[in-house]
């Protein structure tokens, strides 16, 4: 059964791979503020290692110690191996320590890459869904841009989510400039993808249907629905123009809003039935 000790902070290492890739100065500072005040509350968590004695929980107060001047700590020493160490930490910077959601992902990784650990058992090992393993890992594989975008927290991780079901990078990219440009919120953002996702197979499946020859456009019998009201127009009344991307996406949105706030159409009365 360990027992606490008081550790010198000079005999304590700080394990090679650490969670918290980058603490804030300000909770550090706030920390070792309270320690200051009443002291370390909570004990850390030690392990010993040939190099001496590895912090396996507790890299934060041992920082805000070494700011606020103490010479040692109280510690728990436990018989852990690197696996049963990693497992402890993750607990800890998961459930009471949160780490941030890229860190997360670094964090998963590596537990699957050093200890072979499949997504089903880090997530038994934390308590969290499979699939919240599956998008933290997604968010560090995917794309560095988007990674860069949460970590500096210029989008939110719902809104990665998002983002990461769009294949195309360029693409995933021009809505990732709408959200930081135009503060698009999940749900707008979700209704974007969805309709791009949309055309994008309707495009591709009036491709495969395209017949070996075309009609003149002065053809009477061909028609065309408008994509702004959806009405059936002859192919000679048709107006062709031209957009880029961006301003393409901005038009269909604001014709797809504009579509929702119409309340439903009610028939037109002839002259016929007009009030004499």
């Amino acid at each position: 059964m360990p027992h606490i000790q008081y550790i010198n902070l000079a005999d304590l290492t700080l394990p090679k791979f650490q969670s918290h890739q980058k603490i804030p100065r300000e909770d550090i500072q706030e920390l070792s503020d309270s320690i200051k005040s009443i002291g370390i509350i909570e004990p850390l968590i030690i392990r010993d290692i040939p190099e001496g004695k590895e912090i396996v929980a507790g890299c934060l107060r041992y920082h805000a110690a070494l700011l606020a001047g103490l010479k040692a700590v109280p510690c728990l020493n436990m018989s852990l191996d690197p696996k049963q160490a990693e497992i402890l930490k993750l607990h800890e910077n998961v459930k009471r320590i949160p780490l941030d959601h890229v860190d997360q992902g670094h964090t998963f990784i590596m537990m699957m890459e050093t200890f072979k650990m499949t997504e089903l058992q880090i997530s038994e090992s934390i308590g969290k869904s499979i699939s919240y393993i599956s998008q933290h890992v997604s968010l560090v594989k995917v794309d560095n841009e988007l990674t860069k975008a949460v970590k500096s927290g210029i989008i939110s991780f719902s809104q990665a989510r998002e983002l990461m079901r769009v294949d195309d990078t360029v693409e995933r990219m021009r809505f990732l400039s709408y959200c930081q440009h135009d503060g698009a919120t999940v749900e707008v953002l979700r209704r974007w993808i969805q309709d791009y996702q949309r055309d994008s197979v309707d495009k591709s499946t009036s491709r495969q249907n395209l017949p070996e020859f075309s009609y003149g456009h002065n053809d009477p019998n061909i028609y065309r629905n408008c994509e702004a009201c959806d009405k059936s127009v002859n192919i000679k009344e048709i107006r062709q123009v031209f957009y880029c991307p961006t301003c393409d996406m901005a038009i269909r949105l604001a014709i797809s809003e504009e579509k929702l706030k119409k309340p439903p159409e009610t028939p037109v009365k002839s002259s016929e039935d007009a009030p004499g």
